[in-house]
């Protein structure tokens, strides 16, 4: 996509949205810890030399559980209420090394080479020109430095590829695209990566927890209930959505997380 009315509204509609939804975030199981943010942090390999941007932070989950290991962290979120939540976990944690800012990841307003390492974690997929936003961390990381990024990531099944992007888009307009492994690949290498590393995690979703943290009202939640229980046999089992009494409470998705290096 590219800058423009459209753009620009969806934007902000990203950060009206995900504004109301902040407090939810910031107590939200599914972002404040769990395998992913583990395998993250170990894929970023911290150290205490280091200096990290933190890209789309939300309530700052990420920032803050590597905070603790490194000289200092940056977290920027298009969302004001978002960066409050952060400056929120950061104070009830005793973080004393991270500074908050509201900013777009497609407009870094940071020093060429000023990072050592960017982290990003699920928040892709809301990107409206996700080789600008990669280009934009490309730029502020140093050369050798690293890039780990985690997002849902969509199967290579065309029709269960549709499928989850459909639903997400559901829940939440402001749902780009969820990629699969292989388009990952090929944003990441020409927009000056070297891939250094690749996985996948199943991660359960409970699915009125989802809708709380999206901030849907209540009222919306019908017609998502219903995709759900129309989806085909194959996408009930790849995604193990979970009925009880005939109405769908579970699914799992897959989380793809991958370490990039700056060439």
């Amino acid at each position: 996509m590219t800058d423009g009315p459209v753009a620009d509204g969806h934007k902000q509609a990203v950060a009206e949205r995900f504004g109301r939804a902040s407090h939810d975030y910031l107590r939200s199981s599914t972002h404040a810890a769990g395998a992913d943010l583990e395998i993250l942090t170990e894929l970023l390999d911290p150290d205490s030399s280091m200096t990290v941007l933190d890209v789309a932070t939300g309530a700052g989950h990420t920032a803050v559980r590597i905070a603790p290991q490194v000289a200092g962290v940056v977290a920027v979120d298009l969302a004001a209420d978002m960066i409050e939540r952060t400056r929120e976990l950061a104070r009830e944690r005793g973080v004393t090394n991270l500074t908050a800012r509201v900013m777009d990841v497609e407009h870094l307003e940071f020093a060429d080479g000023q990072f050592d390492a960017v982290t990003c974690r699920i928040a892709p997929h809301h990107f409206t020109d996700i080789a600008r936003a990669l280009g934009e961390i490309h730029r502020v990381i140093r050369p050798g430095g690293r890039f780990v990024v985690e997002d849902s990531c969509v199967p290579v099944d065309p029709s269960l590829d549709a499928y989850l992007n459909d639903v997400e888009r559901r829940r939440d307009p402001t749902h780009v695209r969820s990629f699969n492994e292989t388009e990952w690949r090929a944003m990441l290498e020409p927009a000056g990566f070297t891939i250094a590393a690749v996985t996948q995690v199943r991660k359960l979703h409970v699915i009125e927890d989802w809708l709380m943290t999206a901030g849907l009202p209540a009222v919306e939640a019908g017609p998502i209930y219903a995709a759900f229980a129309a989806a085909p046999p194959q996408a009930i089992a790849h995604f193990e959505i979970v009925f009880v009494d005939g109405v769908p409470v579970s699914y799992v998705d897959d989380k793809i997380l991958i370490r990039a290096d700056r060439r």
